[in-house]
């Protein structure tokens, strides 16, 4: 056994601090008491064990009373009582052990799973060439459905959601919708997507683009509007990776530190795989996070009790505590008597007002947050997924699972966030202050071994999210830098090696740009970013939407997205007189598809010599016309029904019935999620994919994924006109 002193107050009132059960220690690593074993002059030995790991130690507990009247007083107290800082900070890393080893597993396991991914590549890159072997491939619905999960759900979804639960409390919900509102996206622009990629060979993102209008000018102004989204959105994982693990490790790695292991841990598993390592390395951060979010809740509801039992102002776990708290390491009392004592333990007498119907703003805040979730399916890393498919079969059955995903990821953050909101006046100051995710982990980590190791697995469930979403962006990026700038538009004669290695490059320049800005921004300093990081990616919608079902100018969709960047940028720099109700982002979307919708009504009104595309609507529509598509109807009901669910029929502030702990404005809210969800099955199953669309069982499919081609039937002609087609077209 290990052995430990302790000192006890000097008027020697040793029996008020020292009982059997009693807890003490570091709030991250507590000890109770045992039985006596020993005992001196002026100290006692006791058994004790360690909350987290069950493991038997021996405290000497000195009264210090006695020790005075002996003498040398502090001689004696210098050698056996207080703990210096150094070993009281060697003690804290002792106690993350576990955490230190799980999270060690993790990431030895991504690098091994990268050695796998690079194999592949090595081995594609002689039957697809090298452009293809590296920002391409062919995957089955069960590893397409894990990759474009982990996508989706980035690290916002395992910190952000629970903070803004804590924050805002059922206005949360609105994450549930957002992703079905992804989804409504998905069913629009991905079947003919899709089928034209199948069709005209497309690898980048934005091949759509040249292949629909054939200009540079268009091809870069879309390109801008993804790079630099993408660098800003890997700019932000970079930060909270860097506070994740700083944190975990109590300060001994600082934040630039911190900020170089992620930039490496993803520029090698880009390297070394290209998308098999992100695609790989997706599936094993997804089934991670998936395990996470499956246990979160019950282990939660154990503890503190489930949304249903907590709700109620007069529920099981009501306490009173003290609002003074001398020590910020140690919980208030929670035997506390008299008006100025806090509640604890119930979300209604906690936070009341979480129960109250929103006011207008917030109604707003809501319905644009909708609205916003449909750039989502337009970031170069998601277009990819649409891709990398294995058939159109596997890419509907990856969108369907999509449809429930949101059920199983979002909750486990509200409850997190829900919890620590009714929970927070009971525990110690310092974990009053951290986020939602940190303080409750710590508080579940103190109760036992089991409780640690779980606390262990949803700190890699964080750092997964992080990282899968990371990888994939820079992905995208160097994708789009590499194919659509510089070989789609300023050095077409660029050859495949060379493409290779300047998408390497400039993975390595988009990872030096995201260090840089991270080491002067902090998480706080984010929220403005994050606004102008969507604000660009909006400007793409027209560009697709509209480029998929309507005849649309090239010249009006680059004006359209000169006039959004344009008046983003001054939206951001001057205000927005809207603000309180619109975001800037809403407003320069609104002047894009205006100025889209001038344009083009001129065009109609005073005909001009239109430049022919390269890929007409008719040709589009040539080619959907052995699919059946999903329902427009219906993918524009999902979206309807999707913003009316927001809360815009009750009177603002005044408190809501609840139904199993839920509001009943937000019980409404679910419905309609739950509905959505029964259109978008339905919208789903009506999409029929060509019949010659669906792949044979190929022999060097593993898994699920293909390794050498795509198996569709069809063979395609050459795309005239889209850069660099020679060096990337496949035949199937």
């Amino acid at each position: 056994m290990e052995g430990r002193s302790v000192v006890v107050s000097e008027d020697g009132t040793e029996n008020e601090v020292v009982r059997i059960g009693c807890k003490f220690g570091y709030p991250s690593d507590l000890l109770e008491l045992g039985e006596e074993i020993g005992s001196g002059a002026a100290a006692k030995v006791y058994v004790c064990r360690r909350l987290r790991t069950g493991e038997e130690l021996a405290v000497k507990v000195i009264n210090l009373a006695k020790l005075m009247l002996m003498g040398d007083y502090g001689s004696r107290i210098t050698e056996s009582a207080a703990l210096p800082m150094a070993a009281a900070e060697e003690e804290q890393q002792s106690g993350n052990v576990v955490l230190y080893v799980v999270v060690g597993i993790y990431i030895a396991l991504l690098i091994c799973i990268a050695k796998v991914a690079h194999a592949r590549k090595q081995r594609d890159s002689a039957a697809l060439g090298k452009v293809k072997a590296h920002f391409s491939g062919s995957y089955g619905s069960f590893v397409l459905m894990l990759t474009t999960f982990s996508t989706v759900y980035s690290g916002f979804t395992v910190t952000g959601i629970p903070d803004e639960a804590f924050a805002k409390g059922f206005v949360s919900l609105r994450w549930i919708g957002a992703t079905l509102v992804i989804v409504a996206g998905m069913l629009l622009l991905y079947p003919r997507l899709r089928r034209l990629a199948v069709e005209r060979s497309y690898t980048s993102p934005f091949d759509f683009i040249s292949d629909r209008f054939g200009t540079k000018r268009l091809r870069v102004l879309c390109a801008i509007c993804g790079v630099i989204p993408m660098t800003l959105y890997i700019t932000a994982q970079m930060i909270s990776f860097a506070a994740m693990v700083e944190g975990m490790t109590l300060g001994v790695l600082p934040k630039w530190v911190c900020m170089l292991i992620f930039a490496a841990m993803i520029l090698i598993l880009e390297t070394l795989g290209g998308m098999n390592s992100v695609v790989f390395t997706d599936v094993v951060q997804s089934i991670v996070m998936i395990a996470a979010f499956l246990t979160v809740p019950f282990l939660v509801g154990a503890e503190w009790g489930f949304l249903p039992q907590m709700a109620p102002a007069d529920c099981p776990y009501l306490v009173h505590v003290s609002p003074f708290m001398p020590d910020p390491y140690e919980a208030p009392e929670t035997d506390c008597v008299g008006p100025g004592c806090l509640t604890a333990g119930c979300i209604d007498a906690v936070k009341p007002e979480f129960y109250d119907f929103p006011e207008r703003s917030t109604l707003c805040s809501i319905l644009f947050f909708l609205v916003n979730m449909l750039a989502a399916p337009v970031q170069p890393h998601m277009l990819q997924r649409a891709y990398i498919a294995r058939s159109d079969f596997d890419l509907r059955i990856v969108i369907g699972a999509m449809l429930l995903a949101p059920f199983i990821a979002q909750p486990p953050g509200i409850v997190i966030g829900l919890t620590k909101a009714a929970n927070d006046p009971a525990w110690p100051a310092i974990e009053q202050k951290a986020t939602a995710f940190s303080g409750l982990t710590a508080q579940l980590r103190l109760l036992g071994p089991f409780q640690y190791f779980l606390v262990s697995v949803m700190t890699c469930s964080a750092l997964a999210a992080i990282m899968s979403t990371a990888d994939s962006a820079l992905m995208g990026v160097s994708s789009v830098v590499s194919i659509d700038i510089l070989q789609g538009a300023l050095v077409p004669s660029m050859s495949t090696e060379t493409v290779v290695r300047v998408g390497l490059v400039s993975s390595v320049f988009t990872c030096a740009v995201a260090f840089f800005m991270g080491t002067y921004l902090s998480s706080d300093q984010m929220g403005a970013i994050i606004v102008f990081q969507n604000g660009m990616l909006l400007q793409l919608l027209p560009a697709f939407g509209m480029g998929l079902y309507m005849s649309v100018t090239e010249r009006a969709l680059s004006a359209g997205i000169l006039v959004g960047l344009l008046s983003l940028i001054l939206l951001v720099i001057f205000g927005n007189p809207f603000d309180e109700y619109v975001p800037d982002i809403n407003v320069s979307a609104f002047l894009n598809f205006l100025t889209v919708g001038l344009d083009s009504l001129v065009d109609i009104v005073l005909p001009s010599s239109r430049r022919k595309q390269l890929l007409e609507l008719s040709q589009i529509q040539d080619v959907m016309a052995t699919s059946k598509e999903p329902s427009l109807v219906l993918i524009l009901l999902m979206f309807l029904i999707a913003l009316v669910s927001a809360p815009w029929y009750g009177t603002p502030g005044v408190q809501e019935p609840m139904f199993l702990g839920i509001p009943r404005w937000g019980c409404i809210q679910l419905a309609s999620f739950v509905l959505v969800f029964g259109i978008g099955v339905a919208a789903v199953a009506m999409w029929r994919p060509p019949s010659g669309a669906k792949p044979e069982q190929s022999p060097c499919a593993v898994d699920g994924v293909v390794a050498t081609s795509h198996t569709e039937t069809h063979v395609p002609e050459p795309v005239t006109g889209l850069s660099g087609v020679e060096t990337m077209e496949f035949r199937k």
